[in-house]
């Protein structure tokens, strides 16, 4: 994005049901001037507002989307063979919509989408100690006899748990949490991209 003249760098992130991994990269990163995820319904004025500003401040802006985020604007209507909602490209839609924004102005988007390579990186040693030790107690507990319990950390103990209450229900990130004000203050975002406030009229 500072290669260019009113340069919008957009990366789309996994996050299908909740923006964690968006909210905690842009917490990391300390770059990214917005970050969009699925529990924040926005709308594409707000969102080019904050651009305008943005790019005004400092000709550059790094835009963090979870793949979830905005569905509203790309919704399919599908569902798989699992019965899983088919996800539009939310990615790509604001890439389109912001060069259409900029493209007067001569600015323009630059759209990455890395998918699961962000999974991709070299293992270290902590990683493999502490994957075998999983592998190992999984192992233990299955010829003890042991059915319908994963095998998991809690406080730093390596504990056997029913798998009901890993399946009972999807985390989300709480737009009055602490985390998301934090990434809130971080990236400068208006309160119209917070989900706190709602228009009226």
């Amino acid at each position: 994005a500072t290669s260019c003249h009113k340069g919008v760098g957009i990366v789309k992130l996994m996050g299908r049901d909740a923006g964690f991994v968006a909210m905690n990269a842009a917490l990391a990163s300390t770059i990214v001037d917005m970050v969009l995820i699925p529990e924040v319904p926005v709308t594409m004025p707000d969102i080019l507002e904050h651009v305008d500003d943005t790019l005004k401040e400092q000709n550059f802006m790094v835009i963090a989307v979870a793949e979830g985020a905005g569905q509203e604007f790309v919704s399919t209507g599908k569902k798989d063979a699992t019965g899983h909602t088919i996800y539009g490209d939310i990615g790509t839609h604001l890439r389109d919509s912001i060069n259409s924004h900029l493209k007067p102005s001569g600015g323009r988007s630059f759209y990455i989408d890395p998918s699961y390579i962000i999974r991709s990186c070299p293992i270290r040693p902590n990683d493999h100690i502490y994957c075998t030790r999983l592998a190992r107690d999984a192992v233990h507990t299955a010829m003890r006899g042991y059915t319908g319990v994963v095998v998991g950390p809690i406080h730093n103990i390596i504990v056997v748990m029913p798998s009901h209450l890993v399946a009972a229900g999807k985390r989300r990130v709480s737009v009055k949490s602490s985390a998301w004000q934090s990434c809130v203050q971080t990236c400068n975002m208006p309160s119209s991209l917070t989900g706190l406030q709602r228009k009226t009229g």
